[in-house]
Formats: C-alpha cells, sequence, structure tokens
C-alpha cells in the first residue's frame, strides 16, 4: 500500500471531518470508540516507518512537530484539531447540563398546572399561566444563542429535540379536544411563529374561562401532562440528553488520558482557540469537575 504524504493527508482529512462527529452521533449498533480518531494514522505511520526502516518515533521539533512522520504537517494540524475539540467537548457538556437542568424545572412548572380547577379563581389561572410561559420564554432565551452556534450546542440533537418537543407540546391542538377546544391557543396561550417565544392573550383566557371553566380545566390538565411527561422524556436515562452527555464524557477521557500519547506521535498542535461564549463554558465544565471532586 501506497503511504505517501498525499494518501496519508487524505486519512487525516477523513477522520478530522468524520471520526469525532460520528462519536458524537452514533449510528445504531455503532460500537465506534475515540480511538479510531488517532489508530488509522497511527497504523498508517508505523507501517511506512517499517518499511522505510524507522523503528522509532524521534522526538518532536523545537517548532512541535514529529519530523519522523512522512507528512508531520497534516499530522500536526490533525492535533491541532484534537486540542480544539478538547475544549469544544467541555463547554458543550457544561451548555448541554445547564439546558437539561432547565428542562427539568419546566417539567416541575408545567405539572403544577394541574393543581388548578375549575373553581380555581380567574386571576389565579391567568398569573399560573402567564408564569409558566414566562418560564418557557426564560429557558428559550437562555439557549438561543448557544443552539445557533455549532461550536456549543447547533449540532447537538438533544438540544434540537428539547426545543422542538416543547414547543410542540405548547402548540398542539388536541388538549382539551374531548371536551371541544383545539387546544392552549383556545385560551390565549400560543408560540408566537416569529419570535418562536410563548405568549398569553389574556382576554381569550378570560373569555373561554368564564364561559368554559371545567372545559378550559381539561385543557390545562391535558397540557399539563403531556409537557411533563414530554420533558422527563427528554431527560431520562438512555434518552437525548444523557446519552449525548455520556458521549461527550467518554470523548473528553479519551482526549485526557492520551493527551501526551497523541501528542508524541501527531506534534504539540496549536492551542485551541475560542469564542467568549466558549471559554465561559469552558470555565464552568472546569468549576463543576473541581466541586465533583
Amino acid at each position: 500500500m501506497d503511504f505517501s504524504a498525499k494518501s496519508i493527508a487524505g486519512q487525516i482529512a477523513s477522520m478530522k471531518t468524520d471520526a469525532l462527529s460520528h462519536l458524537l452521533n452514533p449510528q445504531a449498533g455503532s460500537s465506534f470508540d475515540i480511538a479510531q480518531l488517532a489508530s488509522g494514522y497511527i497504523n498508517s505511520q508505523q507501517g511506512a516507518q517499517a518499511s522505510s526502516g524507522v523503528n522509532s518515533i524521534a522526538g518532536l521539533s523545537p517548532i512541535g512537530r514529529n519530523t519522523a512522520l512522512s507528512d508531520p504537517e497534516s499530522a500536526y494540524k490533525m492535533m491541532t484539531e484534537i486540542n480544539h475539540r478538547s475544549v469544544i467537548y467541555q463547554a458543550q457538556s457544561a451548555a448541554l447540563s445547564d439546558m437539561q437542568s432547565g428542562v427539568k424545572t419546566l417539567s416541575q412548572s408545567a405539572a403544577q398546572l394541574s393543581n388548578i380547577s375549575a373553581d380555581s379563581p380567574f386571576s389565579s389561572v391567568k398569573s399560573q399561566l402567564q408564569s409558566f410561559a414566562d418560564q418557557y420564554n426564560s429557558w428559550r432565551r437562555e439557549f438561543d444563542a448557544d443552539s445557533q452556534d455549532p461550536e456549543l450546542l447547533g449540532n447537538t440533537q438533544a438540544a434540537q429535540a428539547a426545543r422542538h418537543a416543547l414547543q410542540s407540546s405548547i402548540s398542539s391542538p388536541f388538549h382539551g379536544a374531548n371536551n371541544g377546544l383545539q387546544g392552549l391557543s383556545a385560551l390565549g396561550l400560543e408560540i408566537d411563529p416569529v419570535t418562536k417565544m410563548a405568549k398569553l392573550n389574556t382576554e381569550t383566557l378570560e373569555k373561554t374561562w368564564n364561559k368554559q371553566a371545567s372545559d378550559a380545566t381539561a385543557a390545562i390538565h391535558d397540557f399539563s401532562s403531556n409537557f411533563s411527561e414530554a420533558a422527563n422524556l427528554l431527560v431520562s436515562n438512555g434518552n437525548f440528553f444523557q446519552k449525548q452527555l455520556s458521549n461527550l464524557d467518554r470523548a473528553i477521557d479519551y482526549i485526557h488520558d492520551n493527551q501526551t500519547a497523541l501528542q508524541s506521535e501527531f506534534g504539540l498542535g496549536d492551542a485551541p482557540k475560542m469564542s467568549a461564549r466558549v471559554a465561559q463554558a469552558l470555565a464552568e465544565y472546569q468549576k463543576s469537575m473541581q466541586l465533583s471532586t
């Protein structure tokens, strides 16, 4: 097999774009491990060294390259990517953990709506629905920027699933359907099509409540149950958040445990460059690790 610099560079480029993303979004039944990030290139280099009579890896050059490799510059770039992923994965873990906590809080808030009864004063019903809408909007705003950032939650299935599932629960037309109401919009609570924020039309709520308090109560109870169930499913063991956080933990641990060996093989790589938000999330992650030890 030809282990030319060109072919090795192609292998590295392929691993950089596919391997780590495959780890964090594995296919069903996949046994992929992050060790594959380096194994293909290491094996190819060992084969190239054996064929050329090089039996050991030389020390790094003053500029951090492993000159014993046939393509030290591509290897160095790969280590730069690994360095970058090391901090990105930690930042993603912190952001995702925060989002998961927010989902749990929203689940509890929605569950409390089941305490509303047909005898509840309108002012109390209005206050409780508005409070829930405000909490939902606060959660949405808190993670809106992170959910658009590909280095944080933008490419994270758990974050996207949570935003979609909880928004869909509020917008569902089936809450109260057995009682003649078509969802919470009949009570004035709906998602703005432009801002994607929850808004409560108190005039609509009051009109419906005064005419159909029992039916409105049934719709609120349907929503309370549906929303809490959707939120709890998102954060349950083996589901979106826990699965993604587990994958991140494996990636973080592998890079941490093998950092020295990887640098010895590939070179030092450049120090990771971070946006202000990634740096903040990284600090949150490291603080949480200190508190847990």
